[in-house]
């Protein structure tokens, strides 16, 4: 596997168990939401446009290349069963913590949504209620409220970048396949 594969895969990968990191640190009890957590999302998504336009742009180049290795899902398979074990075990980590954070953030999921502060009260939008009223919240309720869809907003990234990372060392196995040398029809069983 050639070293910028490796590099890019890391990149979206760390970025992904960073995003997840974020949102693991929400279930920490007395801890106030994260308030540059827009910020911190905006970073990773301006980041990671580029790195999944590149894995796309890569499995493409691959796929003319190679005549059609990429799209053939046997190949991708084998490809994925071809890492190393350490890269399957981070694999699975990122998937079940992301999982992990966005079945919590479902459980958590209340009667109240769209948190808001204005001049020291805070409100909310009672979804039990037909007609949708905001209310106002106390300011642990706010902040149990915020924390909620972080998770949600985290989790998401965090598995979309994860995702991205797999891709992308899926592809880089298969053009290290593509790659070997192929014995002459006379040689072959």
């Amino acid at each position: 596997m050639r070293t910028s594969f490796k590099i890019h895969a890391g990149l979206q990968l760390g970025l992904g168990a960073a995003v997840m990191l974020i949102g693991a640190l929400t279930f920490v009890a007395g801890a106030p939401a994260f308030t540059n957590t827009g910020l911190s999302l905006g970073v990773t998504f301006a980041f990671l446009v580029p790195l999944h336009a590149a894995t796309i742009f890569r499995g493409i180049a691959l796929d003319f290349r190679s005549g059609g290795s990429v799209s053939n899902k046997s190949l991708q398979w084998s490809a994925l069963r071809a890492l190393p074990h350490s890269v399957h075990v981070c694999l699975v980590a990122l998937g079940l913590g992301g999982a992990a954070l966005l079945a919590a953030a479902q459980a958590d999921e209340g009667s109240l949504s769209g948190g808001e502060a204005h001049r020291g009260h805070y409100y909310a939008v009672d979804t039990s209620d037909p007609y949708r009223t905001r209310i106002e919240i106390t300011r642990s309720e706010y902040d149990d409220l915020r924390k909620q869809n972080q998770r949600t907003m985290v989790a998401v990234f965090g598995l979309i970048a994860a995702g991205g990372g797999t891709l992308t060392l899926v592809i880089a196995e298969l053009d290290a396949a593509s790659r070997l040398p192929t014995p002459p029809a006379s040689e072959r069983p």
